[in-house]
C-alpha cells in the first residue's frame, strides 16, 4: 500500500517500456538520420580528397603576362620583345642546326600565349649554326680504319688508288688536307696506295737490278 502509493507519486518514464512491460525499440525516425549521417561522412571525405589532393585546382597568377612568340627571332630581338611584354630574360640553350643561322630562336618554353608572372624568364633553344668538324689525320693508316674514322665524324668519302712507296692498302694522301675545318655534310677523298711501282730492268739471273742512267762510252 505504501509502496503502491509511492509508485503513483513518482513520475513514470515515457517510452521506456510498452504497455505490456517490454522496452520499446527505436523507430525509423531514429535510424534514418543516423544512416544519412553515416553515408555523408565518407562522401565528404572522398570529395575533399578528389578536389584538393588528386585533382587540385590550377594556380593562375593574379596578373599573368602572356608569353609572346619568340621562335624565328634573333636572340637580341627576342630579349627586346620580352622586355616590352614585362617579362624577364632569355635562358639560352645552344644547339647545332644544319640550316638555321647562328643566334636564331628554334623553340621556346613556355609556349606562346601561356601566362607567366611579371618578370619571369623564358627558356629558348637557339641555333649555333651548322656542325663544324675538323678533318682527322688518317695518313698512313689502313684504308678500312681511315674510312671508319671519317664515317664516325660525319664525312662521306671516296677512294683513289695509285702507286706509292707506302705499303699497299694504306692512305698516302687525302683531300682536303688533314686538320681542315669543314661544315657537315662534307666529303673527303682518300688516296690509297697500290704499292711501289714495278721496276723495268732485270739482271741476267732474273732478279731486278738497277742500271745507271748513262752508259760509259765505247772505246
Amino acid at each position: 500500500m505504501l509502496g503502491e502509493s509511492l509508485r503513483r507519486r513518482l513520475p513514470q518514464r515515457r517510452g521506456s517500456r510498452s504497455a505490456g512491460g517490454r522496452a520499446r525499440r527505436p523507430g525509423w525516425r531514429f535510424w534514418l538520420p543516423a544512416l544519412l549521417a553515416a553515408l555523408a561522412v565518407p562522401f565528404a571525405i572522398g570529395y575533399l580528397l578528389t578536389v584538393f589532393v588528386i585533382f587540385p585546382p590550377r594556380q593562375v597568377a593574379a596578373a599573368g603576362v602572356p608569353v609572346p612568340v619568340l621562335t624565328g627571332l634573333s636572340t637580341l630581338d627576342a630579349e627586346q620583345v620580352l622586355a616590352r611584354a614585362g617579362l624577364g630574360r632569355l635562358q639560352v640553350l645552344e644547339v647545332p642546326h644544319p640550316s638555321a643561322p647562328a643566334g636564331q630562336v628554334l623553340a621556346q618554353s613556355p609556349l606562346p600565349e601561356q601566362q607567366l608572372r611579371p618578370g619571369a624568364d623564358v627558356r629558348v633553344s637557339v641555333s649555333s649554326g651548322p656542325v663544324q668538324v675538323r678533318l682527322p689525320d688518317v695518313l698512313g693508316q689502313p684504308v678500312e680504319r681511315a674510312e671508319e674514322l671519317l664515317r664516325r665524324v660525319g664525312f662521306t668519302f671516296d677512294r683513289v688508288e695509285g702507286e706509292n712507296s707506302i705499303g699497299a692498302g694504306r692512305v698516302y694522301d687525302m683531300t682536303p688536307a688533314p686538320g681542315t675545318v669543314a661544315i657537315l655534310p662534307a666529303h673527303a677523298t682518300l688516296h690509297v696506295s697500290l704499292g711501289p711501282p714495278p721496276t723495268d730492268t732485270l739482271s741476267l739471273d732474273g732478279a731486278p737490278s738497277a742500271l745507271p742512267d748513262t752508259l760509259p762510252p765505247v772505246r
